[in-house]
């Protein structure tokens, strides 16, 4: 009787779990075959127990790179695993796995674990958001290059030199455009970053360099406000990064900065590095971010609610952030209503790094 009870429990606890799981003994007869999995191959339980597992899962994996062979023959286990499966009806279905040798009490190999997540509904949705990319490109940036073009053929229209509303209407419409232009261009390039189109040119960089010259280009738009702009911090280690790509993170935070700042403040960017991180932080005394608002400022198009008219697409942070973590880093951001902001860019020295320091909200 107890070992019916713990047999029962045990399928309920399979059954319960989101994701279907299958184990092969080392022949690869499958031995236990959740509800998921039922789900997920057409195939019922009583149909796949003691079938090769080949013959009910028919993953793309199978005839080459199959990952329970490499777990049986080196007991190492495999996670995130992609690849493709046809199931009893025909239908092929994307999925995700993770597979581990099965151990016995005495340490001896007596099968294996495969764990699968069914992610055909978050392939789709990456084609659909693919395809709409190019279609933004294609169906928005083809007519904006025509309507440039037009305009800057009525400017040189007689007609124009002898109305001077119409010359203001195409000034007008000339610099909407340039701005639309310039938004579906940053939306684009966001898009390609957080799909990761985009390859970093990595190379060994002095961030500190990039720091002086950002800093230096933001000079006159920080004196314009009288706001002080320094830079402090020692030498850093040089690190294999995009440096182009970092120059605009820098870029990024620091309009923010100036533009959310009040005149006469300061803002100071300070550099360090520890064993496993270079760490640049930026700090402003500008109104603050309402906690509420923090866990969406590095959204696409997100704005802070401001009574100030700041222009801008809401796609800077965005994009940094998205540079930022294909460096294999994070930003992390602390900020309180009335006492300023800090943005804290943190690159690890080592691509593989894990470091973990300070506090703050990490995005």
């Amino acid at each position: 009787m107890p070992t019916k009870i713990n047999n029962g429990f045990y399928r309920l606890i399979l059954d319960s779990i989101p994701v279907a799981i299958v184990t092969m003994d080392y022949d690869f007869k499958i031995t236990s075959f959740n509800s998921q999995a039922e789900k997920l191959t057409g195939y019922s339980r009583k149909e796949a127990i003691g079938r090769p597992c080949y013959e009910i899962l028919n993953s793309s994996r199978c005839t080459h790179a199959c990952p329970l062979q490499t777990a049986g023959d080196i007991n190492m286990s495999s996670s995130d695993l992609e690849s493709e499966i046809t199931n009893r009806h025909g239908e092929h279905i994307a999925i995700k796995t993770s597979v581990a040798s099965v151990l016995n009490e005495d340490n001896d190999f007596i099968g294996y674990l495969e764990v699968i997540e069914d992610i055909s509904r978050q392939k789709r949705r990456e084609r659909e958001k693919s395809n709409f990319f190019s279609m933004i490109a294609h169906d928005m940036k083809s007519p904006l290059i025509g309507i440039s073009g037009l305009i800057a053929r009525l400017k040189k229209e007689k007609i124009c030199a002898k109305n001077e509303k119409l010359r203001m209407y195409l000034k007008v419409m000339g610099e909407t455009e340039q701005r639309l232009e310039s938004m579906v261009r940053e939306f684009l390039e966001y898009c390609r970053l957080e799909s990761g189109q985009i390859q970093l040119e990595l190379s060994q960089t002095d961030v500190e360099n990039v720091l002086q010259q950002v800093t230096a280009m933001h000079q006159l738009m920080a004196e314009e406000k009288n706001i002080v702009l320094s830079l402090g911090g020692g030498s850093l280690t040089p690190i294999e990064v995009d440096a182009n790509r970092l120059f605009r993170v820098f870029t990024n935070i620091i309009d923010n900065a100036i533009k959310y700042s009040p005149r006469q403040s300061e803002i100071t960017i300070n550099a360090r590095e520890t064993a496993a991180e270079i760490i640049i932080s930026f700090q402003d005394q500008g109104r603050g971010i309402k906690a509420e608002e923090i866990p969406y400022i590095f959204d696409a198009f997100y704005r802070i609610e401001s009574q100030e008219d700041i222009g801008g697409h809401g796609l800077g942070l965005a994009a940094s952030s998205a540079i930022v973590r294909q460096h294999g880093g994070r930003i992390v951001v602390e900020s309180e209503p009335g006492r300023g902001s800090v943005f804290t860019v943190r690159l690890p020295k080592d691509k593989t790094g894990n470091a973990k320091e300070g506090g703050g909200r990490m995005i």
